[in-house]
């Protein structure tokens, strides 16, 4: 999450970041495909943001700027 603010209201009320249990299940699928969980992270926060928006204006560019990070 280089120089990006995760703001948590958008996933205090998910039991994959609330649950402690459910986190380290997600942290373990992250770490066995190699996938950041600050990338999982910063996916599901740009959804949330932007659930509401009819088009999806600038999202796309988004998701590949966020999956480019990915070794």
């Amino acid at each position: 999450m280089d120089d990006v603010l995760i703001d948590d209201s958008y996933l205090s009320d998910l039991p994959l970041w609330a649950d402690e249990d459910a986190r380290a299940v997600l942290e373990r699928v992250c770490e066995e495909h190699k996938v950041p969980l600050d990338v999982i992270t910063e996916l599901v926060t740009l959804q949330r943001e932007r659930q509401h928006q009819e088009r999806a204006a600038g999202s796309y560019a988004r998701i590949e700027e966020i999956l480019g990070r990915i070794d």
